[in-house]
Formats: C-alpha cells, sequence, structure tokens
C-alpha cells in the first residue's frame, strides 16, 4: 500500500486534485453504464440478487470511498489515524478482490465446465484475501510506527503485492483470450474476433494501471500511489463494463444465429462436434456442442453466477 510515517503531511494538491476529479468522471459514467445493465438484468430475471451486479455497484462505491477519504487525507481534513489506514485498507481490499472477480466471471462464462469455474473463483477468493490479510498485518504498523524494520520490509511487500496482482490480472485475461481463440473462433464463430481483438485492446490499458501504481511507488510523495489507486480501479471497472455490453451484444446478434440454424436445417446427418445456437427466454445464447455421446452447454451471457 505504502510507506511512511504517522500524520497527514501536507502535500502539494496538483496533481491530487487531478486524480480526484478523474476518478468523479469516471464514478459518474461508470454509474450511468452500471445502472442500465442492472435494470437490463433485471428486467430479464426479475431480480435483484444478481452477483455481477452486486460486485459492479460494491467496487464503484469502493471507488468513490477511496478517493473521498484519501482527498481528504492529503488537504490535511483526516488524520493518519489507526480508524483512516484500517478503512484505506477495507477499500483496497474490496477493489483488489472484485476486480478479479468479476475477470473470473467473465472466464467462467465461456468456461464449459462450470465446477471448475466455481473452484477458480474460490482459489481466488482465497489467494487474494491472503495477500489481503498480509498487506493489514504489514501495511498498517508501517504507517503508523516510524519503525525502519517495518518500512523495509512494507517497501519490498508493498511491490511484490502489486506485482502478484497484475500477474493474477494477465493469467485471468489470457485465459479468456485463450478460450474465446480455441472454443468460438476456432469453430467458425467469426463473431467473436471482435470480442478477442477489444479484449487484447484493453487487458493492455489494465495491466499499464498496475504497472503505474508499481512505478508511483518509488515517487517522492509517498502517498500519491494510492490517490491513483481509485483511478486505476475505476478504469479496470468501465473495461469490465465495456467487456460486458459487448458480449450481450454479441450475443444478442441473429446473422450468425439464422446461417447456423439454416446450415442445422439443410442436413439431416447429425455431425459430431456441430454447434448450434439457442435464445432462451431471457436472453441468452447457448451453445450446445455434441460429439459422440458428450454434451457441454456453455453460457456466454451477462447472467452472472
Amino acid at each position: 500500500m505504502g510507506s511512511g510515517g504517522f500524520g497527514a503531511p501536507v502535500y502539494s494538491l496538483e496533481i491530487p486534485s487531478i486524480y480526484f476529479g478523474i476518478t468523479i468522471g469516471f464514478v459518474i459514467l461508470t454509474s450511468i453504464k452500471a445502472a442500465q445493465q442492472s435494470f437490463a438484468i433485471h428486467k430479464r430475471t426479475r431480480s435483484f440478487f444478481n452477483l455481477y451486479t452486486w460486485m459492479v455497484w460494491t467496487l464503484l462505491l469502493a471507488n468513490l470511498l477511496q478517493a473521498v477519504i484519501n482527498w481528504l487525507y492529503i488537504r490535511g481534513d483526516l488524520k493518519g489515524s489507526f480508524g483512516f489506514f484500517f478503512g484505506s485498507v477495507i477499500l483496497w481490499t474490496l477493489q483488489t478482490q472484485l476486480a478479479l472477480q468479476i475477470i473470473a466471471n467473465r472466464l467462467g462464462l465461456v468456461m464449459v465446465n462450470k465446477k471448475r469455474a466455481k473452484y477458480l473463483k474460490l482459489s481466488l477468493l482465497v489467494a487474494v484475501g491472503l495477500v489481503n490479510i498480509a498487506v493489514a498485518c504489514i501495511w498498517i504498523p508501517a504507517r503508523l510506527t516510524r519503525s525502519k524494520k517495518m518500512l523495509h520490509i512494507n517497501d519490498i511487500w508493498d511491490r511484490t503485492e502489486k506485482v502478484l496482482y497484475l500477474l493474477m490480472d494477465l493469467a485471468l485475461n489470457s485465459a479468456f483470450l485463450h478460450k474465446v481463440k480455441r472454443e468460438l473462433i476456432a469453430d467458425g464463430l467469426i463473431k467473436y474476433k471482435l470480442l478477442f481483438n477489444f479484449n487484447v485492446s484493453v487487458v493492455v490499458i489494465s495491466l499499464s494501471m498496475d504497472i503505474l501504481i508499481i512505478v508511483m511507488m518509488s515517487l517522492p510523495n509517498p502517498f500519491l500511489y494510492a490517490v491513483f489507486h481509485p483511478v486505476a480501479y475505476s478504469v479496470k471497472l468501465i473495461i469490465e463494463i465495456m467487456m460486458a455490453d459487448l458480449i450481450a451484444k454479441i450475443v444478442r446478434s441473429q446473422n450468425e444465429l439464422n446461417s447456423y440454424r439454416s446450415a442445422a436445417n439443410t442436413n439431416s446427418t447429425r455431425v459430431p462436434g456441430l454447434r448450434t445456437w439457442d435464445h432462451t427466454a431471457n436472453g441468452s445464447e447457448i451453445c450446445k456442442a455434441e460429439a459422440s455421446t458428450a454434451h457441454c452447454t456453455t453460457d456466454v451471457v451477462l447472467r452472472q453466477a
């Protein structure tokens, strides 16, 4: 999370003001898109108890709260007390957990084995949770004391855990790209090339946010990177919302659906490996792959589990 001693030192407000303004702008934009998706999901499911929706809104609020308290701390309106640092760790924990879980949830949409997808999410929850606990045990004491030993340990661990999150982000997005290319595009679903290409572009932006956080930790201002944190995770959230919108638009497209149905109807013989696409009542697109006696069902929709 960063090093430094107890108290609320006076920092230059120019750059933090820019970061704070950018975060507020992102929060407004994200709120509009999140509201549109939430109403669309509620219209299909008739329920507000949707994991994806709750993760998006919780991450959005965590970004907003972190931006506000960091701004107040930089201004000197909040003191560097245990309560402030503990609250910062809680918000940071929500950001790291939810950002990665949303990506894992997206990956789960294109995984045939849903048990494996669930195991992935649980494993990710535990792994990130252990890192969160370690950060709380190291970062808070380092911020509250001027112990050279604790500050040195924190400097090393802080950069290490940031690299770990970067690698997790990269691994999840790489797995998603691999699944889309091998199991969708390779089977003739050309419309998913747009999803693949878009994901390649935005993953570079997402990873650059992690890299910027790591770089900022070496700046003279020891708290500047923390002010940038809500900006970085707001960008990550916008990326995931855009990805969700793109998936929904691709799924709703009828051109390839009609061509696949026409091809299936003109062939009276069942061909192993043929994929047919159907729309369920709630707008879901379900891939049914048949190979000999094997059957698989892959949900590629915004029906987040």
